[in-house]
């Protein structure tokens, strides 16, 4: 295998390293914002009226915690694809933060969010993406020395 297959193997391993960090950031950051904003046992999430009763009572820093889960999680896959790859990071930026986008729509289509919340998140999520190409190069290791 020669040395460009190996670059292209490692770069869309770190694309797919990326956006597995983004899903398991998101994952925990919103299984601590439901420790700290427990959901009710009751609340029967198959029923859409149920569910829209439920998101108009939530507190502002459930809902909050949702959007930083999306945020950090957009932050944290893209920087990662980007110490991993041999190329700049808005490749891995585009990536992770178009599935968080495309993920994030999706629920915002599905589950009825506040409107603020519906304009923001979205926002949120392409500041993340464009602050990780800012950081991610910083953070990278001199490669002079014989990679």
């Amino acid at each position: 295998c020669g040395p460009r297959i190996r670059i292209k193997i490692r770069n869309l391993g770190a694309a797919i390293i990326g956006i597995v960090v983004a899903m398991l950031t998101i994952k925990v950051v919103e299984m601590l914002g439901h420790f700290i904003y427990p959901p009710p046992a009751d609340v029967e999430f198959g029923d859409p009226e149920q569910v829209r009763e439920f998101m108009a009572s939530l507190p502002v820093g459930s809902i909050l915690f949702v959007g930083a889960a999306w945020a950090i999680g957009t932050f944290l896959g893209t920087v990662s694809g980007t110490l991993i790859s041999t190329t700049g990071p808005l490749p891995y930026a585009i990536v992770v933060g178009g599935i968080v986008l495309a993920g994030a729509a999706t629920m915002l289509l599905l589950i009825p969010h506040p409107y603020w919340f519906t304009a923001l998140a979205p926002i949120a999520i392409i500041v993340a993406a464009f602050l990780a190409t800012k950081v991610a190069p910083r953070l990278r290791p001199s490669r002079s020395s014989g990679e």
